[in-house]
């Protein structure tokens, strides 16, 4: 009888042993493997730390805004804030969302609650379709710890809008002020052009030109004018002249021999001398002596008045008012005297009518210098008035641009305040043993319909 040696076995050929015996029922180990997990799972969601919810609402206005600025002599200068959604290109919602999940904000937020980027976490962002509202949650391990989160999140946002619409109006100034530079320096140039052509010139302002021109027609409608009345006296004294039978020169002399007391005393003399001559005349006849004395008074008083006469006046002048006492016709008188004075008045005018005559020509050689320079002058003013525009409207422009700030990054407004949760958001009780009996159901399914997968395929085929 032939002996076999008894092999021994290791302990990994245990190991193997035990597993190909429980391998008989591998879908039972299956199942109750997958009911363990299921279990662990529930058990896990159901015991961790309660997580709180707190929820708020950001709405950006849907309409622009524009002002318009109107600078005397300078132009209009428009600032317009367009609406945030009327590019078509992107949708500033958009834009928000991603800087709310930005690093930047996260960390201006996690440092306001006092904890690390990784314990703050994430929110969660949905955007209303149609609208322009943002709808924000964020979780916390209490209802306090939430909001200050969402608060925090809020506050962040803001601040980082803050920044940026800073930081472009200061990109925007520092590269605009490098232009005002330019138009300031051109501004400066023509200034000092105007001031440079008015230290050495007779024209200091456009102004003066326009003045001149006005004066100088002043002055010729002023020597129409003149010539005028020139005309009417000269007719009015030339027709006094003819109606008295003497001229203005011998009115005046006339006039002259009248306020002398001697020749108006003669003249008195030589009155009385006539009347008695033709009184003893008619009463005596040429021979008496009474008569020859008084012919020989007439011719005295007569030779002494003509005597005085060519002495004051002339000889000319005092063959004719020798005998002529105006005091005795007044109307007369007045008339010499309107003579006296249209003659002076004409002289006077004529005067006038030089020496305005002297002055346009003048003003006229003034004019032509002044059209020469105020071409050069008025070319130098159009440029500086141009640089000026150009400087004043870009500055206008600058400062307008620096109260649209909502122009790149809208603003933005709180819809709802961060709500203050009063339930726990996770865990669910209901939504954890729901799960578990739903992966209950589901494994306990698969299994049986594996175990019973021949039976079943058999009787699709008997089917068919």
């Amino acid at each position: 009888m032939k002996y076999y040696p008894i092999a021994t076995i290791s302990p990994f050929g245990h190991f193997r042993a035990y597993i190909y015996r429980f391998a008989k029922w591998r879908y039972l180990t299956f199942t109750l493997c997958s009911y363990l997990l299921i279990a662990a799972v529930v058990f896990l969601y159901l015991n961790k730390a309660p997580v709180y919810k707190s929820e708020l609402e950001l709405v950006l206005p849907g309409t622009g805004a524009s002002s318009s600025v109107a600078i005397d002599n300078v132009g209009q200068v428009m600032s317009q804030t367009s609406a945030p959604f009327s590019a078509g290109g992107f949708n500033p919602r958009v834009n928000y969302k991603e800087m709310l999940l930005s690093r930047g904000v996260l960390l201006l937020a996690s440092a306001k609650t006092e904890m690390t980027s990784l314990d703050f976490g994430q929110p969660k962002i949905a955007l209303t379709e149609q609208t322009s509202i943002l709808a924000i949650s964020i979780t916390g391990t209490s209802a306090q710890q939430a909001n200050r989160k969402a608060w925090a999140l809020y506050d962040s946002l803001q601040m980082e809008l803050d920044r940026l619409r800073s930081d472009e109006v200061f990109r925007r100034d520092d590269s605009i002020q490098g232009v005002l530079d330019e138009y300031r320096i051109r501004l400066s140039e023509t200034r000092a052009n105007v001031l440079e052509f008015q230290q050495g010139s007779f024209l200091v302002s456009l102004a003066q030109f326009d003045m001149l021109v006005v004066s100088l027609q002043s002055l010729k409608e002023k020597q129409i004018y003149l010539h005028a009345q020139v005309n009417n006296l000269a007719d009015y004294s030339h027709g006094l002249s003819l109606n008295l039978g003497v001229s203005s020169d011998l009115a005046g002399k006339a006039f002259i021999l009248q306020s002398d007391v001697e020749f108006r005393g003669l003249l008195k003399e030589l009155d009385t001398s006539t009347s008695l001559l033709s009184e003893y005349q008619s009463r005596w006849g040429e021979g008496h002596p009474k008569v020859i004395a008084e012919q020989l008074r007439y011719n005295g008083a007569k030779k002494s008045l003509l005597n005085r006469s060519n002495e004051i006046v002339g000889p000319h002048a005092s063959n004719s008012f020798s005998s002529l006492d105006l005091e005795m016709n007044p109307k007369r008188s007045q008339m010499f005297a309107d003579l006296i004075e249209a003659s002076a008045r004409r002289d006077g005018l004529k005067a006038e009518l030089a020496d305005l005559k002297r002055t346009e020509l003048q003003l006229n050689d003034q004019l032509k210098l002044y059209a020469r320079e105020s071409t050069v002058l008025d070319r130098l003013q159009r440029e500086f008035d141009l640089a000026e525009a150009i400087f004043t409207s870009a500055a206008a422009r600058l400062e307008a641009g620096k109260a649209d700030v909502f122009a790149s990054y809208p603003v933005i407004q709180l819809l709802t305040e961060p709500s203050i949760p009063t339930e726990v958001h996770s865990p669910i009780t209901a939504l954890g043993l729901a799960a578990g009996v739903f992966g209950f159901i589901f494994i306990t399914s698969g299994v049986t319909v594996l175990c019973n997968r021949r039976r079943i395929i058999k009787l699709l085929l008997k089917q068919n």
